[in-house]
């Protein structure tokens, strides 16, 4: 998608319709027409970076295997499955290096549309985490939830930003997908620590 590789580069605010248009060899007109403003054709790549996902998190994992959430060890066994997926849908080879960077970039710097990708693609997976870390916690609050998702978060949000600078420094090599799977399985250790579940048994190996 030739607009979501140049917002990526270069921001909201740092692209204009007339540049997209040119670069994807379409009329000015046809963008308008589709999308009505840049920021509807914004919010659309920014949705397609988050629909690259091919896991949805906690409601997909629960809505496969219910029983999960019934017993510790399935708590654990559930919070280790969306994070290993998470690090796998924004890590895996084919997945185009646009649709973390657009991502990164409108976390780290929002433009004026953030208020309608939080509402639209952030909020629906913020909220069904707050709901499955209340089964495991019914005591907890909202804000309690939300930072213990955040260690997944800025996990995600941490390789991506500094992929670039961790290949010209350590090289190359350095971002495989064996040090993403090693991050995945830290981070699941330290989740399923944090709300004193029991640890599935390959993260005790590790």
């Amino acid at each position: 998608m030739t607009a979501g590789q140049l917002f990526a580069e270069s921001g909201f605010d740092g692209v204009s319709t007339r540049t997209i248009a040119e670069k994807a060899q379409v009329t000015l007109g046809s963008i308008h027409y589709h999308f009505g403003s840049k920021e509807n054709l914004y919010i659309e790549a920014c949705r397609r970076a988050m629909s690259a996902k091919k896991s949805n998190g906690f409601a997909e994992a629960l809505e496969e295997n219910p029983a999960l959430i019934e017993s510790p060890e399935g708590q654990a066994e559930l919070i280790r499955t969306v994070v290993f997926r998470t690090f796998h849908d924004y890590f895996r080879p084919e997945r185009e290096q646009w649709e973390r960077k657009i991502l990164v970039r409108e976390v780290a710097n929002p433009s004026s549309a953030m208020p309608r990708i939080s509402e639209q693609l952030f909020m629906p997976d913020i909220l069904a985490t707050r709901d499955v870390f209340k089964k495991i916690k019914p005591s907890a609050s909202d804000e309690e939830a939300d930072i213990w998702m955040d260690f997944l978060h800025a996990q995600i949000f941490f390789y991506s930003a500094a992929e670039d600078t961790f290949c010209l420094v350590q090289g190359k090599a350095y971002m495989d997908q064996e040090l993403y799977q090693q991050a995945a399985r830290a981070t699941a250790k330290a989740m399923i620590l944090l709300v004193q579940l029991p640890l599935p048994r390959d993260l005790r190996e590790h």
